[in-house]
């Protein structure tokens, strides 16, 4: 079986059984392989225990290897985004730059069909497009990944078949990030209810690519009628929208997603323009706004800041505001703070890192005092919050899940109580 059509290539290699396996493969396959690996330098000595593994294995196949260092923490810190996505960034133009250095086609990685699973289920959980079910594709762009056929049981028997060692990242083990829930909790159940499973799914999605073909076509059509730029902004023609009839939402949806709406923000849209009482009307996405006028939706850059900040540890943090973050005991001198500006959490119920963003639709939380879930655009109306307020307001997050609406209400599920040993101190200045 021809495992790459290409005959020479980047082999991205962590060290791990996937990317191991993935060299071999194509060593025994006869390719053309220039190794690169990455030390992120998040895991301290595991790292460099990786590091040095790859070192050997490609000193024994004789594969030639460019290691490249990185401070991924300072990275993620100066960007504003997230340490997953900044050794994302920083891999993947990597990657690039050594294709144009050393000539050549396309970078190899080890993605494998538990990998197109997983990836699949996350983008249900976060809400998606048909696209975003079409799953990881053999080849994208300079990118190939030959192993989107094997399952990671079956690499991990070729490499105990061959008595091949690969390193384990301890981090895939724990429960910490979403991926790794979804790995460990989610898809052994699915396996014990049917064998074939990841089978089934990559037939699923493969079909729903074909699909989506279909379907992009319609929506470049749509495109074509009722969208125009005008002066770095695009507008969308309403009428070419209520034309769609029930259909609208799906169409929609599509333009605006990737601006970052929520399939809920475009089911609003479209709701509100079918009563005929939108004009002046604003709803916010990831980057951009969509402002309703007579005629059409006019897509904007906001003029509010949409990024996201990540704070690692206690101490005083770089985010748009001043903030500090300190750790108390609780004592007979501890005194809960009632003010909007500093609160007290239970530290033994927030973990870092911490996320700072603004607030977008579809976000809910459990409010200080009440036990049931509200939506934060109907805390908004609750409070009687101004179109200007709500832009500016910001989100804290720890795991995922909102625990603060900075300066305004703080989650009852980490709340300080009589039982809390050790508070976490949030002071800000706004």
């Amino acid at each position: 079986m021809e495992i790459c059509e290409y005959d020479k290539m980047l082999v991205a290699v962590s060290g791990g059984a996937d990317s191991v396996a993935l060299l071999h493969m194509l060593v025994e396959a006869g390719k053309q392989c220039r190794a690169v690996h990455c030390n992120f330098h998040l895991r301290g000595e595991e790292a460099d225990r990786d590091e040095a593994h790859v070192r050997r294995l490609c000193e024994k196949l004789g594969v030639a290897l460019h290691v490249e260092h990185f401070d991924t923490r300072a990275y993620a810190a100066e960007h504003k985004v997230s340490i997953e996505m900044a050794a994302r960034e920083l891999r993947y133009d990597l990657f690039e730059k050594l294709l144009d250095q050393y000539d050549l086609p396309v970078v190899a990685v080890a993605h494998h069909a538990d990998d197109a699973v997983e990836t699949f289920m996350l983008n249900i959980s976060r809400g998606t497009g048909i696209k975003g079910l079409t799953g990881m594709k053999q080849i994208q762009g300079r990118v190939v990944r030959p192993l989107l056929g094997m399952s990671r049981r079956d690499i991990e028997k070729y490499c105990d078949e061959r008595h091949i060692e690969y390193c384990t990242d301890s981090t895939n083990l724990e429960d910490e990030y979403t991926r790794n829930k979804i790995r460990h909790n989610i898809v052994p159940v699915f396996k014990e209810i049917n064998p074939s499973f990841l089978r089934s799914i990559r037939g699923t999605m493969e079909h729903l690519a074909q699909v989506y073909g279909v379907f992009a076509r319609e929506i470049e059509k749509f495109k074509q009628r009722a969208m125009a730029e005008d002066g770095g902004e695009t507008k969308i023609n309403i009428q070419q929208i209520l034309e769609l009839g029930e259909d609208a939402e799906v169409y929609l949806f599509e333009v605006l997603n990737p601006e970052g709406f929520t399939a809920d923000s475009v089911r609003k849209i479209c709701k509100t323009l079918r009563s005929g009482d939108a004009c002046g009307k604003i709803w916010y996405g990831a980057t951009k706004r969509a402002i309703i006028d007579r005629e059409c939706i006019i897509l904007a850059q906001s003029d509010v800041s949409f990024a996201s900040y990540t704070v690692e540890k206690e101490g005083e943090v770089d985010v748009p505001f001043k903030m500090e973050v300190k750790k108390k005991e609780v004592d007979s001198s501890f005194i809960l703070s009632r003010e909007s500006t500093k609160i007290h959490l239970d530290a033994d119920k927030v973990k870092f890192p911490l996320t700072i963003r603004r607030w977008k639709e579809g976000d809910r939380f459990k409010p200080l005092g009440m036990k049931g879930w509200k939506k934060v655009s109907d805390f908004f109306v609750d409070q009687k919050m101004g179109l200007r307020e709500k832009e500016e307001c910001w989100i804290m997050e720890s795991g995922g899940e909102i625990i603060w609406i900075v300066g305004r209400r703080v989650d009852d599920r980490v709340k300080w109580t009589k039982e809390t040993k050790r508070v976490l101190e949030i002071e800000i200045e706004i």
